[in-house]
C-alpha cells in the first residue's frame, strides 16, 4: 500500500502558468491581461437584516483595536521647558561644531566660525535663564557646566 501511495504522489503534474504582465527586459507582454479589480463581496441577508441597535453593537476593527492593550494610550505632549533642553543641547552641539571642536556629521575638516558659535552660546545662555525656575537643581547644574565649557573654548578659541 506505501507503494501506491508513492505512484499517485509522482504522478501528480503541475502547470506554472507565468502571470507576470512584465518581460525580463522590463517591457511589457503584449498578451498580457489586465488586471482584475476584485470587488467587494456582497453582505450576507443576515448582516442586511439585522436592526441598526445590533450593528452599532456589533464590535467592528475600531473596536477591537481601542481594546488592543496600550492602544488607547496616548504619547506625551512635551511641555515647553522640556523642549528648551532639547533646544540647548542642539544649539550647545553647534557651538561646538563652529568653534571647530566637533566635526559636523559628514565632514571630514572642521568648519571654524566664531560668528554662529556666539550666537549659539549666546541663546543658549537665554534659554538657561527662561528655563532657571522650572527645572529641578541637577538639571540646572548641567545647563551651567555646559555654558561655563562653551564659554571657557570659545574665549581660547578666539586668542
Amino acid at each position: 500500500m506505501a507503494d501506491g501511495k508513492k505512484a499517485k504522489k509522482e504522478k501528480k503534474e503541475y502547470e506554472v502558468k507565468d502571470k507576470r504582465r512584465v518581460n525580463p527586459d522590463g517591457s511589457l507582454k503584449e498578451d498580457a491581461e489586465a488586471p482584475v479589480e476584485q470587488q467587494p463581496a456582497e453582505p450576507v441577508a443576515e448582516e442586511v437584516e439585522a436592526p441598526v441597535e445590533q450593528q452599532a453593537q456589533a464590535p467592528g476593527p475600531a473596536d477591537e483595536e481601542a481594546e488592543a492593550p496600550g492602544a488607547g494610550a496616548e504619547i506625551p505632549v512635551p511641555n515647553v521647558f522640556e523642549t528648551l533642553q532639547f533646544v540647548t543641547g542642539l544649539l550647545a552641539e553647534q557651538a561646538w561644531q563652529f568653534m571647530g571642536l566637533h566635526l559636523p556629521v559628514g565632514r571630514k575638516e572642521p568648519i571654524v566660525d566664531m560668528a554662529q558659535a556666539k550666537v549659539a552660546i549666546d541663546t543658549v545662555i537665554f534659554i538657561a535663564d527662561k528655563l532657571h525656575p522650572h527645572i529641578d537643581d541637577e538639571v540646572r547644574k548641567a545647563i551651567r557646566g555646559i555654558v561655563s565649557d562653551l564659554q571657557l573654548n570659545f574665549v581660547q578659541r578666539n586668542k
